[in-house]
């Protein structure tokens, strides 16, 4: 009991401020603690960090730096803590601010730093590794790819800084009140950066998914770039519409208290907007059943294009002259549309051509097989062949078969087979004849 009595003598004072010997151990001990874990963070944490190449060498010293401004507030606000240091800046009835708020504070954007360039640099390391490529070596798209995710995450940790900094420093004001029906929902600052929140983690997640455990999925079982795409749009939807739940019940809203206001302005807008919504569920059902997929071959009202985006309400084709055109979703699955790889995604092609009678037929088809064989564009599996199609009025007539993959450039494919034909006819001497006519003039006799 003597002992515990000791603890709580008074060593020293200074002004008006008195030390314990109690206070003078628990400061010893946490001070301790602090320089014991940033030792293990920089002599253990960061060297694993290294040798497992998340972090360049050059960087260490960087984390090391910021790991300092770390730890320096932290046992700063244990000194004041524990010494009773802590004065009071100043005081209201619902907030007292001291020096140890403003140091934590210090300490929050410390934190965020840390989380943010740590968790950037894990999350780039595992999409590498995914696509085992390098850094340095990624194409356009995989760069664009990887800074969307590395600003989400930015985007993330600083607000749940903002969020810890709204605490600590009682920011936590109303902004406004909402009227819904008979209640009043207040939205508070912290909602809404937790919506925010919500809405960045949801991004995130869809990305993670998306672009890292999916994806290991379809190197693996080689899935089709198009059902990629359909999986992809789907789970992220999916995403998206529960993070839309979490924010509505963030503010406080409960969801039964907006279904009888929800159904009746769907009505409302269901009778005007009954075309996007066709659309938007063509979206769905195009999405799910894969009918037309990104990356096909087709047809649409005469004009032939690849499909290279299937959204919501209108799906994006891009067409042989570089021009995009947007469908209505409603329309890839009502009309009757053409495409090309739905089985395959090499198709057959062919052209005519007609010669003058009494050329060898047999020496017709050596050219023209050798004509679309000397084209790296044509497919040598399943082999070209011609048929001998008919004696016209004025010509045989002859039709070349043949494969090929790039479907988007073929009428350059065949006009290069035409130039090869034409040049190769006239070298063996075949002609090509023009129509002919033989007019009777019959005399009646008469002057």
């Amino acid at each position: 009991m003597n002992f515990f009595q000791d603890l709580d003598q008074v060593i020293f004072s200074i002004a008006q401020f008195a030390f314990t010997l109690r206070q003078l151990i628990v400061l010893f001990f946490a001070l301790l603690l602090i320089y014991a874990i940033y030792k293990i963070v920089v002599l253990g944490v960061l060297p694993l960090i290294s040798e497992r190449e998340v972090v360049s060498e050059e960087n260490i010293d960087r984390v090391r730096t910021t790991i300092k401004r770390l730890f320096w507030p932290l046992g700063v606000i244990v000194f004041l803590r524990a010494l009773d240091l802590d004065l009071i800046i100043s005081q209201s009835s619902a907030f007292t601010f001291r020096i140890s708020t403003l140091i934590f504070g210090i300490v929050i954007i410390q934190v965020a730093r840390i989380f943010d360039w740590v968790s950037t640099k894990l999350l780039m390391k595992q999409y590498q590794i995914s696509r085992g490529i390098k850094l340095q070596r990624k194409n356009a798209h995989q760069r664009d790819i990887s800074a969307k995710a590395t600003k989400t995450v930015k985007y993330i940790v600083y607000t749940v800084a903002i969020i810890g900094l709204v605490s600590t420093f009682n920011l936590n004001v109303t902004l406004i009140n909402i009227p819904i029906k008979d209640d009043i929902y207040p939205l508070r600052v912290n909602s809404l950066f937790v919506a925010i929140l919500i809405f960045l983690t949801a991004t995130l997640l869809a990305w993670i998914i998306t672009q890292l455990l999916l994806f290991s999925y379809y190197r693996r079982n080689e899935v089709d770039p198009g059902k990629r795409f359909a999986i992809n749009q789907l789970v992220t939807y999916f995403i998206y519409v529960i993070a839309l739940f979490a924010i509505i019940d963030n503010f406080g809203i409960q969801i039964t208290v907006l279904w009888g206001g929800i159904a009746a302005l769907m009505v409302g807008i269901g009778l005007g907007m009954q075309d996007i919504f066709r659309d938007f569920v063509s979206g769905i059902i195009l999405l799910s059943d894969r009918t037309v997929v990104v990356h096909d071959i087709v047809t649409i009202d005469g004009q032939i294009g690849e499909i290279s985006k299937i959204g919501l309400r209108t799906s994006f084709v891009l067409g042989r002259d570089d021009t995009m055109l947007i469908i209505p979703n409603s329309k890839l699955i009502s009309d009757q549309i053409v495409n090309w790889t739905q089985q395959d995604n090499k198709v057959r092609f062919s052209i005519r051509v007609g010669v003058a009678y009494g050329t060898d037929p047999r020496l017709v088809k050596r050219i023209l097989l050798e004509a679309v064989e000397q084209n790296d564009s044509i497919s040598t599996v399943p082999p070209p062949f011609v048929r001998f199609k008919d004696f016209g009025d004025s010509s045989l007539d002859f039709e070349v078969f043949f494969w090929s993959y790039h479907l988007m450039t073929i009428e350059n494919v065949m006009s290069e087979v035409r130039f090869t034909i034409s040049d190769m006819f006239a070298r063996e001497g075949v002609a090509i004849p023009f129509p002919q006519r033989d007019i009777w003039i019959r005399s009646t006799g008469e002057e």
